[in-house]
């Protein structure tokens, strides 16, 4: 949870920065761009990262090496960077960074708990994201306001610290599986591409992950780049300050978290399909509700719902692949569910960018929340949702 502060509050100042550099929302979703689209280049590697190396050293090293990455983030600043070419290439790097962590923490989680407590587990585990979700933002916002971005980004580092040394204490002897026989570091590319193919048709011959990754695909296309143009709303459509800006995200994260004992209790004893189908629903509601809000406590509540429906949504298909899925794919078959969740994102924050420079944010934005409302249904009424239950 204190690392994916960090990771929140490292993205408010980022894109506030490229936001204040060039006063363009086509430049903040390039910048949303250049941060996913290297998590979709490193995806088969992190796959069989994942499935063949110790999990727990991956994660270690992956976090030690993002606490440095905003360490030079920092410097940078400091030091009078102020390309926002420049800006986007530090933020490419930083995106290769987390899409190797992301899989493998993923499939890490299935070896930390007995497997019967493996549902409530990636729920918990998506509930200390979206809580960091709550207060990284504010946090963000805070640090923005009063101390400005080069404090801001070397206060990750710190946030990283925690994770690098709780990695190292865990102990892994009472989880589902402890891994071994892992291979050594020697990586062979035409190894790695042939697991993924061999991973891509094992996904193909499980209709459940199949309609999971369909799912949260058109969530990701059509809800996931709005995120990042909260900033636009807040400087162009509310007019607030930093602060209330950083606030703003905060709301969707505070919406999971008060989703959270339901996502964990009766939620999760319904069935997956109608669980999906009530979250995207509400998802593309909330979203219409956000982008036609007539004050900044409105978008606020608006947001609160997109953070409630965004954790039983997410929770419920990460849920239906890792119980799906083959202990000995788990990993790859998580790095391409990841395809899923950020495949569209980078081409969607272009999209949305552009559009909203030309159109405004608040018909763009509705009009996706549309889309994804009217998406939940064709799931319902074709069928595809109900492979969910399978």
């Amino acid at each position: 949870m204190l690392s994916n502060n960090g990771r929140w509050v490292q993205y408010i100042a980022t894109y506030y920065i490229i936001f204040q550099l060039t006063g363009s929302a086509a430049w903040v979703g390039f910048a949303g761009f250049a941060n996913f689209i290297p998590m979709l280049i490193v995806n088969p590697l992190a796959g069989w990262i994942s499935d063949n190396l110790y999990r727990r050293q991956v994660l270690w090293a992956g976090n030690v090496f993002a606490a440095v990455c905003s360490g030079i983030m920092a410097l940078f600043w400091i030091s009078g960077l102020r390309s926002p070419i420049s800006w986007v290439g530090l933020l490419f790097i930083n995106g290769a960074i987390t899409g190797l962590l992301i899989p493998v923490g993923q499939a890490f989680v299935a070896e930390c708990v007995p497997y019967r407590h493996l549902r409530n587990a990636i729920t918990l585990n998506s509930t200390q994201f979206n809580a960091a979700r709550a207060l990284g933002p504010g946090i963000g916002g805070l640090l923005l306001g009063v101390f400005g971005p080069g404090v801001t980004l070397a206060s990750v580092a710190i946030f990283y610290m925690p994770i690098v040394y709780l990695l190292i204490q865990i102990d892994l002897s009472r989880g589902h599986r402890i891994s071994e026989n892992k291979n050594s570091l020697k990586i062979r590319e035409s190894k790695i591409i042939a697991d993924y193919r061999t991973s891509i048709r094992y996904v193909r011959s499980v209709p459940g992950i199949v309609s999971a990754i369909l799912m949260v695909a058109f969530i990701s296309a059509l809800a996931m780049p709005v995120v990042q143009q909260v900033v636009v709303f807040a400087e162009e459509v509310f007019e607030v300050s930093p602060f209330l800006f950083g606030l703003l995200g905060s709301a969707q994260g505070i919406g999971a978290v008060i989703s959270a004992p339901m996502a964990v209790g009766f939620v999760a004893r319904c069935k997956p399909s109608n669980q999906q189908f009530f979250a995207t629903l509400g998802y593309g509601i909330a979203i219409t509700s956000f982008a036609l809000a007539p004050t900044y406590f409105v978008a606020f509540l608006a947001l609160i719902v997109v953070g409630f429906t965004h954790l039983i949504s997410a929770a419920n298909l990460n849920s239906v692949v890792q119980l799906q899925v083959d202990d000995s794919k788990r990993g790859r078959v998580m790095a391409i569910y990841l395809i899923g969740v950020l495949g569209p994102a980078p081409f969607a924050n272009l999209a949305l960018g552009w559009l909203i420079s030309v159109f405004g944010p608040r018909l763009v934005v509705a009009i996706c929340g549309g889309l994804l409302g009217f998406a939940a249904l064709v799931f319902r009424f074709s069928g595809y949702l109900q492979r969910l239950d399978r």
